[in-house]
């Protein structure tokens, strides 16, 4: 082997030794300067890589060394740093870490937080709490339903509203023709004979307004509603007068309470809703100063007795 050759052996060599020390130089961040290691531990690690960038009030102080799987489903991820010996002042026992993105798609980091003053120092290979990361798919699909939400709320709102229009007193002025739905349950006379219950109640404490249907106490009518599921009944009417004011107007107005007090009854209380009757009474003298609304409550009629052998002989 000649001296050239050796010669030119050991300059490979050398360079491939100088390389290769760059390099791991190179990917060992404070690889002569004192430092410390500190864990901490997360459900999921949300695309972190060992050798990831750990901030301390957001400047580069240290680097991810390992992350360890859980022992079993369920446990946590186990993220071990190494971070510079200068940070050991800032970071305290109640110091919180958590996972970053470099902006909206960047890499990820770890960020840890600085302590608060009266809580003491961390020691080398102490675990430290974390904030779990934010999920931005789960996120949007929060954000999707939460505009949902208030897509149907605000349909609702509009129906409320629209509602409220309609038995206002406004029906003309907001297009509104079909008074259909006033009629369905309604009767045109209060019947006659005796009643076994009845209940008053003066129509300014029951709605919102002097012109408008919008029940404002309708616990109110909680006491009628309990003795109608208690007691059996032939028929019972929700009778509404008004006080004052235009004739046809009051009659559509005292048809449109007595029907929201109908509709309360019957969707929240156990009642037989063929039975409950509304009538609009329109303007009288009895109904007080803002109005009155009545639930006229009306016996079963007695069963006829069952005809004798010797009368159906007879027939």
């Amino acid at each position: 082997m000649s001296k050239a050759f050796r010669v030119g052996i050991f300059v490979v060599l050398a360079l491939v030794l100088l390389s290769l020390g760059i390099f791991l130089v190179g990917n060992k961040d404070f690889l002569f300067t004192p430092t410390f290691r500190l864990k901490t531990a997360f459900q999921n690690v949300s695309g972190l890589d060992n050798g990831a960038e750990v901030r301390v009030g957001g400047i580069h102080e240290g680097t991810i060394s390992r992350i360890d799987l859980p022992a079993e489903p369920g446990d946590k991820e186990t993220v071990e740093m190494k971070l510079h010996s200068s940070t050991q002042d800032l970071i305290r026992k109640d110091s919180v870490v958590t996972i970053e993105t470099e902006g909206l798609l960047g890499n990820k980091y770890l960020e840890i937080s600085f302590g608060s003053a009266r809580a003491p120092q961390v020691q080398d290979g102490d675990v430290i709490a974390s904030e779990a990361p934010v999920d931005f798919g789960q996120q949007a699909k929060s954000l999707a339903a939460d505009a949902k939400t208030g897509i149907d709320a605000f349909t609702d709102d509009m129906e409320a509203l629209q509602h409220s229009f309609l038995l206002s007193g406004f029906f003309k002025k907001r297009g509104y023709n079909d008074t259909t739905e006033l009629a369905e349950d309604s009767i045109s006379r209060v019947p006659a004979g005796p009643r076994s219950k009845e209940f008053d109640y003066d129509a300014g404490k029951l709605f919102k307004k002097p012109d408008n249907a919008d029940l404002k106490n309708h616990k109110d009518l909680d006491e009628a509603a309990h003795f109608l599921e208690d007691n059996p009944f032939g028929v019972a009417v929700v009778a509404a007068s008004a006080a004052t004011g235009d004739t046809d107007k009051d009659r559509v107005l005292t048809k449109a309470r007595a029907k929201v007090v109908r509709d309360y009854l019957v969707q929240n209380f156990k009642v037989d809703d063929t039975r409950i009757k509304t009538i609009g009474l329109g303007k009288s003298k009895q109904a007080g100063d803002s109005g009155s609304v009545q639930i006229l409550i009306y016996a079963a009629k007695p069963a006829a007795p069952p005809r004798s052998n010797q009368a159906a002989a007879n027939q």
